[in-house]
């Protein structure tokens, strides 16, 4: 009897294990970026702060309706306000390390190409300026 149990069991795992590595969520985008391409990561991370600001924008409009009228929510209303307020700092907070970290790669992309620009030689009249 409980050989049966173990020969029946063991197969779920086993489909379970198989099922959730194929339902894995998709790594982000900032894996497929080279980590040494500032500029695209900065670009990158200006796209999802402004997703960020927009789910910002839109939960401080929900929260803003709420506050003008409470009076539709019902007994549910100080939950929603709660869970809306949680949401608008998550947000607020994503959004400010988004735009640090775009500031941060535009800055060390900006210092790379200022560094390849002055390491690059010029040919003066037959003379090689470095």
């Amino acid at each position: 009897m409980n050989t049966l149990k173990v020969s029946a069991i063991i197969p779920l795992l086993i489909f379970y294990f198989v099922a959730t590595s194929a339902l894995a969520e998709v790594p982000a985008a900032s894996d497929s970026i080279n980590p040494n391409d500032h500029a695209a990561l900065a670009n990158y991370y200006e796209g999802l702060a402004k997703e960020i600001s927009e789910r910002l924008e839109i939960n401080q409009q929900k929260l803003n309706e709420y506050e003008e009228h409470p009076y539709y929510y019902g007994r549910r209303g100080q939950d929603l306000k709660s869970h809306l307020q949680a949401n608008v700092r998550a947000y607020e907070k994503e959004l400010t390390e988004d735009l640090e970290q775009a500031t941060l790669h535009r800055k060390i992309a900006e210092m790379e190409q200022a560094r390849q620009f002055n390491s690059a030689k010029a040919d003066v009249g037959g003379a090689v300026a470095q």
